[in-house]
C-alpha cells in the first residue's frame, strides 16, 4: 500500500508540475503583439471567441487569460464588454487537455517527453522555439504523471478494505460535487481536477457519474475561489473576476441540477447524451464530454448575459484612479499602418506622460486639494511608458523610411529620458515628503527646490508640446551645469540643521542629489528635443 501511495504522490506531483510548466512557458509566447492582436479580434464576435479559445488552450487557465485581458482593458486597448466574451471562451479552451487525458495515448506522450526533453537538454533547435519545446516537455510530463496515477489505482480493487471505502464514497454524488468545488479552490485549475477525476474513475474509486459530478463541482468552485481571492481587487480586475465567477458558478449549478433531474426522473439529459456520444460504458471519454458540457454551459451563460453584465459590473466596480490614469490617450493599433501617423501619436503620448509629472509635486503642497497618491500616479506612468515602448518597437517592424527612422530613433532616446525622469521625480517627491517639517531651518530651501523643479518641468513640457525654440533655449539655460551651486546648497542645508542625526542628514543629501539628477535629465531632454526637431524640419522642407 505504501508503494501505491508513493506512486500516486509522484504522479500527482509530476502532473501539477506539468500543468504549471505548460502555463508558464506558453505564456512566454503571448507577446505584446499577440495581446494586441487579441484586442483587435475582440471587436468581432467570431474572432473574439477563437482568440479566447486559443488563449485558454495555451495557458490552461481561464484565470490567466482574465489577467491578460485585465491589462488590455486597463491600458485602453479593449472595453470590458469586448473582454468578457473572450474570458468565457477561454473556459472552453481548457477542454482539449481533458479529452487527451481520456484517450489511451501513453506511448505517444512518452515519445513527446523524451524527444522534447533531449532537445532542451542538448540545446537543439533555434532559441525562439525553446518556450514551445519547454511547453511540449511539460505536456509529456503531465501525461506521464497521469499514467503513474492510473498505475497506482490499478491494484487498489484487490486491496483489503478498498471495496468498503469505494462503497462508502459512491453513496453520495453530492459529496463529490462539494469535493470538486473545494479542490478547485485549492488547485486553481478546473481541467486539472477533471483529469484527476478521470484517474479516480479509472481506478474504481469513483463511478462515472460521481466523477462527472466532481467536474460539475469545479464550476461552483471557480465562483467560491474568485469570491475569496478577489476581495483585494478593485475596478476592472474585479469586474472580470466577478464575471468569471458568475458564469462558472451558473454552469456548475445548472449541470448539478440537470444531473439530479435526470437521476430521479429518468429524462435523458447530460449523462445520457455523454453515453450516446461515447457508447462504451466504462469509457473515460464520457467524462471528457461531461467536462465539455460544463464549459459550454459557461459560454452559453456568457453569450446570454454579457451585455447587461458589463453595465452591472461597471456600476458595481467602477475603474480606479490608477486604471483611468493608465490608459494611453493617443497611441492605437490602427495607427501602425502609417509609420508617420504612428510617430506623431507616440510623440503626443510622450508629451502627455511628461505633463503628468507636475501633479506628483502638487501632492507636497499644503494648499493643494486631495489628489491621487504619488505611488498610484507613478504606477500608472510606468504602465503607459511600457505601452509607448512597445508601440515604438512595433513601428520599427513597419520598415519606416529614412526620415521616419531618424525621428523614431530620436523618440526612443527621448522616451528613455522621460522614463528616468518619471522615476527620479517620484523618488524626489517621496524624499521631500519624508523631510517635510514646516518648523525646520531647512524648510525654505526644500520649498525652493520643489518650486524650482516644478518650474523646470513646466518649461520642459511647453518646449516639448509647442516645439517653441525660445522655450527650448530657456530650458537649456536654466538647466546649465551648476554643480558648484548645488554643492554650496548641500552645505547650507546641512549647516542649517545642526541637531539632525545621521539618517536625517543622509535623507537631505539624497533629496538634493535627486534634484540635481532631475535637472541633468531635463537638460538631456532639451537636447533630445533639439534632435527630434531636426527630422521634423527635414520632413517639412
Amino acid at each position: 500500500m505504501a508503494q501505491l501511495l508513493a506512486l500516486f504522490l509522484a504522479g500527482l506531483a509530476l502532473f501539477f508540475h506539468g500543468v504549471s510548466g505548460i502555463r508558464t512557458h506558453l505564456q512566454g509566447l503571448t507577446s505584446r503583439r499577440l495581446r494586441r492582436q487579441l484586442a483587435a479580434w475582440s471587436r468581432r464576435p467570431l474572432l473574439a471567441g477563437t482568440g479566447g479559445f486559443l488563449f485558454g488552450a495555451v495557458t490552461q487557465s481561464s484565470t490567466a487569460v482574465a489577467f491578460i485581458l485585465t491589462s488590455l482593458v486597463s491600458g485602453g486597448l479593449m472595453s470590458v464588454a469586448h473582454a468578457l466574451p473572450i474570458v468565457a471562451w477561454a473556459n472552453l479552451g481548457t477542454v482539449p487537455l481533458v479529452f487527451f487525458a481520456s484517450l489511451n495515448a501513453h506511448l505517444a506522450f512518452l515519445y513527446l517527453l523524451g524527444v522534447a526533453g533531449l532537445a532542451l537538454a542538448f540545446d537543439l533547435g533555434p532559441s525562439r522555439l525553446r518556450p514551445a519545446l519547454s511547453a511540449l516537455f511539460h505536456v509529456g510530463l503531465l501525461f506521464f504523471g497521469l499514467q503513474l496515477m492510473k498505475e497506482a489505482f490499478a491494484p487498489l480493487p484487490s486491496q483489503e478494505g478498498f471495496r468498503d471505502l469505494a462503497a462508502f464514497i459512491q453513496g453520495s454524488a453530492l459529496a463529490t460535487f462539494v469535493a470538486g468545488a473545494l479542490l478547485r479552490v485549492l488547485v486553481q485549475s478546473s481541467s486539472a481536477i477533471a483529469v484527476i477525476a478521470i484517474a479516480l474513475a479509472h481506478g474504481g474509486l469513483l463511478s462515472l457519474d460521481q466523477a462527472a459530478m466532481m467536474m460539475f463541482g469545479t464550476g461552483a468552485g471557480v465562483g467560491l475561489s474568485i469570491f475569496l481571492l478577489s476581495s483585494n481587487l478593485r475596478g476592472v480586475p474585479r469586474q472580470i473576476a466577478l464575471y468569471q465567477a458568475l458564469i462558472n458558478g451558473v454552469s456548475g449549478l445548472v449541470l448539478c441540477t440537470l444531473y439530479y433531474v435526470e437521476h430521479y426522473s429518468g429524462a435523458p439529459l447530460v449523462l445520457s447524451l455523454s453515453a450516446t456520444l461515447a457508447p462504451s460504458p466504462d469509457s473515460p471519454v464520457r467524462l471528457a464530454y461531461a467536462f465539455l458540457f460544463l464549459q459550454s454551459t459557461a459560454v452559453l451563460a456568457a453569450l446570454v448575459g454579457s451585455r447587461p453584465a458589463a453595465v452591472w459590473l461597471a456600476r458595481l466596480c467602477p475603474p480606479t484612479d490608477e486604471q483611468d490614469l493608465s490608459r494611453p490617450r493617443f497611441i492605437s493599433n490602427e495607427a501602425l499602418a502609417d509609420p508617420d501617423s504612428a510617430l506623431e501619436l507616440a510623440d503626443k503620448e510622450q508629451v502627455a506622460l511628461l505633463a503628468q509629472l507636475p501633479a506628483q509635486l502638487d501632492t507636497l503642497r499644503q494648499d493643494a486639494p486631495a489628489a491621487v497618491p504619488p505611488a498610484v500616479r507613478h504606477r500608472a506612468a510606468q504602465a503607459i511608458a511600457l505601452e509607448i515602448q512597445g508601440f515604438l518597437r512595433e513601428i520599427v517592424e513597419q520598415s519606416p523610411d529614412a526620415q521616419a527612422s531618424a525621428r523614431l530613433l530620436a523618440l526612443e532616446q527621448r522616451h528613455a529620458l522621460v522614463v528616468s525622469l518619471t522615476d527620479t521625480v517620484h523618488d524626489f517627491t517621496a524624499a521631500l515628503a519624508r523631510l517635510r517639517n514646516p518648523g525646520a531651518a531647512s524648510a525654505p530651501l526644500l520649498e525652493s527646490l520643489l518650486e524650482s523643479l516644478d518650474t523646470l518641468l513646466l518649461t520642459a513640457i511647453d518646449a516639448a508640446r509647442l516645439s517653441d525654440p525660445e522655450d527650448l533655449a530657456l530650458l537649456l539655460r536654466l538647466t546649465a551645469d551648476r554643480g558648484d551651486l548645488m554643492e554650496r546648497l548641500r552645505r547650507q542645508l546641512l549647516a542649517s540643521e545642526t541637531t539632525l542625526d545621521h539618517a536625517r542628514k543622509s535623507d537631505l543629501f539624497y533629496a538634493t542629489s535627486l534634484f540635481e539628477r532631475a535637472v541633468w535629465l531635463l537638460r538631456q531632454l532639451g537636447l533630445a528635443q533639439q534632435a527630434l526637431a531636426k527630422p521634423a524640419a527635414v520632413t517639412q522642407t
